[in-house]
């Protein structure tokens, strides 16, 4: 089984704990990322200014970030404790959150965005791929790198649907399967393969 269907296969199970009056939200959204591989859709009218470096950087590690630590134990001098969102304005952060990813995955899947500006590298080359590389590997299969943008996003919407139900066991059980979404994808396009 390769990669992006191992991702497919983990966000599937984590869906089928997601209530019933929660499918719609679902079958919207795989009606819109289904719409991406169009050709009568005019990609040109949208602008890909932003890189897909600046996409990651801006909406969906941070979103990612906020979502797995909102359930969370901290220390301190009395000992271990517990933190989980309470507030309605703590919910709400956490949804921008979540609509955050979602939205950066329909941002990765614009055809036409490049990589990181012209001249960028890594910090670790021995261990990253080099945007160009990244590039050339985003031309040889674009339907996998719209697949990890799906799995993305279909991890980001079970726990919007967690968000919205209040329900802070679920948003923590399935930080997850956002985990591993991310992670597939990164062993595709971030890490190169011989590091791994």
């Amino acid at each position: 089984m390769n990669t992006v269907a191992k991702v497919l296969v983990l966000i599937a199970a984590a869906g089928t704990l997601v209530a019933c009056g929660q499918a719609d939200r679902q079958e919207v959204a795989a009606e819109s990322t289904a719409s991406i591989a169009d050709p009568a859709i005019d990609y040109a009218q949208f602008n890909t200014t932003a890189t897909i470096r600046d996409v990651m950087n801006t909406l969906v590690d941070p979103g990612a970030d906020a979502l797995w630590n909102a359930v969370r134990y901290e220390m301190d001098a009395s000992g271990s404790r517990e933190m989980r969102p309470e507030t309605e304005a703590q919910w709400l952060t956490l949804r921008q959150h979540a609509v955050a990813i979602i939205e950066g995955g329909n941002a990765l899947m614009i055809p036409g965005r490049r990589v990181a500006p012209a001249g960028s590298t890594t910090d670790f080359p021995a261990y990253e791929y080099l945007p160009e590389e990244v590039e050339a590997k985003l031309q040889e299969d674009r339907q996998s790198w719209i697949g990890f943008a799906q799995g993305l996003q279909a991890s980001a919407i079970t726990m919007l649907n967690a968000i919205d139900a209040r329900n802070a066991d679920q948003l923590s059980e399935f930080g997850a399967s956002l985990d591993a979404a991310c992670e597939a994808c990164h062993s595709q396009y971030w890490y190169r393969a011989e590091s791994q």
